[in-house]
């Protein structure tokens, strides 16, 4: 049951990382008429800082999960949860009006990104095992 529930925490934590990063690139329009031309660099910064810190969390607690096939989950768990939490967010920040919605072309960033997203919790994983001690 504890491991279930580790790997829960994982996905939430996972679903968190691209949920940051989608609503960052989601509410760039609503940031360049906030902070101007500078809104680039702050996108960037901000997600690549949120990718490393989050990455070198989810090697650690990835590296505590005793070997198990149900480790495999974790490339589909944190799916149901993204879907949450956006729905929740959407709920919570709505859109103010038809000019704050992201373009098309951010939209296909975003489903890039989402796509791509299980290579990034493949290159965690195995990182993660291949530092773990054997015996």
């Amino acid at each position: 049951m504890t491991h279930f529930l580790k790997l829960q925490n994982l996905s939430i934590l996972l679903a968190l990382i691209l949920l940051l990063n989608i609503q960052l690139l989601a509410n760039s329009g609503r940031l360049y008429l906030i902070m101007d031309n500078i809104y680039i660099l702050i996108i960037v910064s901000i997600a690549l800082a949120s990718l490393i810190l989050f990455t070198r969390i989810l090697i650690k607690l990835v590296r505590r999960l005793e070997a198990s096939t149900w480790n495999l989950s974790l490339y589909v768990l944190w799916f149901p949860y993204l879907a949450l939490f956006t729905y929740v967010w959407t709920r919570i920040v709505p859109a103010p009006n038809e000019a704050a919605w992201p373009s098309p072309a951010v939209g296909l960033l975003i489903i890039a990104l989402t796509f791509t997203f299980p290579l990034y919790v493949f290159i965690v994983h195995m990182v993660a095992r291949s530092k773990q001690r054997t015996t």
